[in-house]
């Protein structure tokens, strides 16, 4: 299970082989079930099967079933949105593996540092990632160091995370450097180049079916696309960016990339991009 959540903490779809069969049957038979709805991009149902295995695993007071879980369950509410029933469920796992002696896998403290950084926690994320070096997890880590550099400004330890990225032809990774590279050139003042970085690693999240990091490459693409002057196209992309997340059930970003392409389309006498997005804002209202 610890491969398939390290592949999924982003937002990613998951792939690769079935983690092993829990000595409990209905825990796995559950266990089963909720990577099943995650595998089908389900994740509303599968936060709700990976909830249900959590608690079955607490019910057998399996620790390493309880950490694998809860950081399964984190992911899931990670790509619904729900930054701080993710954040709440990992740290509270964490929390209980640290005061019972056990290993706690890198993924659990990856989940809860990606949930504080969108909530904005950044000294909270930076604190968990400083712990997670090895392996593909520890390429995570040093993507949401990346993402706290850029939104502070830092230049100096983006380009130092962005370094630090291991060599890779997987989507999902290949579009972390690439977000990290178009926020690289939107601190440098070259809108130009980051529009063609982001909207790379928008097609590389899509290859991935990580649809939630998609939709925030292209909105960072807009936001490049604005700062060049061309608003029409920032209009767009923000229309596509809030159509995806409407779908994929994160209603908070929707509601405000939505308002963005409304806004943006005003402003370049869009007419076709404008209809569209108020017609998906009426669609979203009505949910």
């Amino acid at each position: 299970m610890r491969r398939i959540v390290a592949l999924a903490l982003l937002c990613a779809a998951c792939g690769g082989p079935p983690p092993p069969e829990p000595p409990d049957q209905t825990l796995a038979r559950q266990t089963r079930t909720a990577m099943l709805a995650w595998q089908q991009d389900r994740p509303a149902q599968a936060a709700a099967l990976f909830r249900e295995a959590l608690r079955r695993a607490q019910a057998r007071d399996d620790l390493e079933a309880i950490a694998d879980l809860a950081a399964s369950l984190a992911a899931a509410e990670l790509r619904l949105g729900n930054a701080e029933a993710a954040r709440d469920a990992a740290a509270a796992a964490r929390a209980e593996v640290n005061r019972r002696g056990g290993t706690i896998p890198a993924e659990l403290p990856l989940a809860e540092a990606a949930a504080r950084w969108r909530l904005g926690d950044a000294a909270g994320a930076r604190a968990l990632t400083a712990s997670i070096r090895e392996g593909e997890a520890g390429a995570r880590a040093r993507f949401i160091e990346g993402l706290i550099a850029a939104e502070a400004g830092d230049v100096a330890a983006l380009a130092a995370a962005r370094a630090a990225l291991p060599p890779t032809e997987v989507p999902d990774l290949v579009a972390d450097r690439l977000e990290l590279d178009g926020r690289a050139a939107l601190l440098a003042g070259d809108p130009g180049g980051a529009r063609s970085a982001l909207l790379r690693a928008a097609e590389a999240r899509r290859e991935a079916r990580d649809y939630p990091g998609m939709a925030r490459a292209l909105t960072l693409a807009g936001d490049a696309a604005s700062r060049e002057g061309r608003l029409a196209e920032a209009a767009d992309l923000a229309l596509r960016a809030g159509r995806s997340a409407a779908v994929n059930g994160d209603a908070r970003a929707a509601r405000a990339w939505l308002d963005q392409a409304v806004r943006l389309a005003r402003q370049a006498g869009s007419a076709d991009v404008l209809a569209a997005a108020e017609a998906e804002q009426r669609r979203l209202a009505a949910r």
